[in-house]
């Protein structure tokens, strides 16, 4: 599957360095693999959830949220957003799922 944009990825790391070694291998495992719906990739990754039309992976052993929009007709991954789980939990992100706003 194709990534867009690795740039979050970078750019998160460097304000959260703990962060950057689960969130490449999330990576390198998401580029290799080709699923057709949500059910194939929880064969891949065993905590990922499709919220408010977003895909959210657990990364890191349930420390933060890859926030992902994925087009599996067009095999593509557009990186939302990264949070960690306390910012995930907050009510105005959530509001941010849920209204497509991010």
């Amino acid at each position: 599957m194709r990534i867009i944009s690795k740039k979050k990825i970078r750019d998160y790391s460097k304000d959260n360095a703990q962060a950057e070694l689960p969130l490449l291998e999330w990576y390198m495992k998401m580029e290799a693999f080709q699923a057709n719906n949500l059910t194939d990739l929880r064969k891949a990754f065993n905590s990922v959830d499709s919220v408010y039309g977003y895909t959210v992976f657990n990364i890191g052993g349930n420390n933060y949220r890859l926030i992902t929009a994925v087009h599996y007709n067009r095999q593509l991954c557009f990186i939302r957003t990264i949070w960690t789980h306390a910012e995930y939990s907050k009510s105005n992100n959530l509001e941010k799922l849920r209204g497509g706003k991010l």
